[in-house]
């Protein structure tokens, strides 16, 4: 399995890494700390099974990332992961279509589980909704 993740404070993509090593052997991640850089990632590595991106980045704000990758990559699945807990942050997210929201403040177990489901083709919806 291989995963995009995309989030631009690295201290937080190496703990990252670290939990999304227990997907199971053979996981492999592609890291960007930008949306720029992500989508260049994404270009370069087709074979690709999920995308997991902040909504805060130093070249973007907000759902437009989610925007830029399902322009780019529409088949490829996004699970945001956001400080954000706001519903209508979440909703909007889901709209634009992402598989799946996980808050940043969820524990590993959620976040693991939540790829899990997107990854066998279910949204996932936080408690929140």
């Amino acid at each position: 399995m291989k995963l995009l993740l995309a989030d631009d404070h690295a201290l937080f993509r190496q703990a990252l890494c670290h939990i999304l090593s227990e997907l199971g052997p053979g996981t492999t991640i592609v890291e960007a700390e930008s949306l720029s850089k992500a989508l260049a990632l994404a270009q370069e590595h087709p074979d690709l099974d999920l995308v997991l991106l902040d909504l805060k980045m130093p070249d973007v704000q907000g759902i437009d990332s989610v925007y830029a990758f399902r322009e780019r990559y529409p088949a490829l699945p996004i699970v945001v992961l956001s400080a954000s807990e706001d519903c209508d942050d979440i909703e909007a997210v889901l709209d634009a279509g992402a598989l799946g929201f996980v808050p940043k403040s969820s524990p590993a177990a959620v976040l693991l589980g939540a790829l899990r489901l997107v990854l066998e083709g279910v949204v996932y919806l936080p408690a929140q909704l």
